[in-house]
């Protein structure tokens, strides 16, 4: 994921902190050892360019509040069976469709030194499973190496499904 993604800026809003977000497949929430657990989000509207608009909602997690290796599940509603996607060498991504919607969730497996201009490798690993709701992170830190930003950030985007485009193609080219 290029630092230049609009996944990254454009968040006006001041981040709330909260056990779920309502979206239109009911809530997203976090999990840890299969309990809620709080988290800070914001959101903003991102225009796309064939002109649709959706609503990106960014989910950040302390992982310095937490163990290494702790699992963390991402939860969307009651949506079951993401698609995995390595989108490039820095972003994982899932994705569930329906009739109505594409819906992606997305995050990245390094860390991003805003100071130095460049990733941090191996700073975090992601996976999926199909048996859990959305996407499960397990936190790896290498105690080596000197992580300045500790934060998960997790992105979830909702776009309307449409004859005219391919959401997860139009979610993938210009997201991440």
């Amino acid at each position: 994921m290029g630092i230049t993604s609009t996944l990254y800026f454009g968040y006006t809003e001041k981040e709330v902190e909260t056990k779920e977000i309502v979206t239109p497949f009911g809530q997203v929430s976090v999990y840890l050892h299969n309990q809620k657990i709080k988290f800070h989000y914001t959101t903003k509207k991102h225009i796309f360019k064939n002109g649709i608009s959706a609503n990106i909602h960014r989910i950040a997690i302390d992982t310095m509040q937490y163990q290494l290796h702790d699992e963390f599940d991402v939860r969307v509603g009651n949506v079951d069976g993401f698609e995995y996607y390595d989108s490039d060498e820095h972003t994982v991504m899932c994705e569930f469709h329906d009739k109505k919607y594409s819906i992606a969730v997305i995050g990245y497996d390094s860390d991003y030194d805003f100071e130095r201009d460049c990733f941090i490798e191996d700073a975090f690993t992601f996976s999926t499973d199909a048996e859990n709701y959305g996407m499960n992170y397990k936190i790896v830190r290498d105690p080596t190496s000197f992580i300045k930003n500790n934060i998960i950030y997790t992105w979830i985007v909702f776009l309307p499904i449409s004859d005219a485009y391919d959401a997860a193609d139009l979610i993938d080219i210009e997201l991440v």
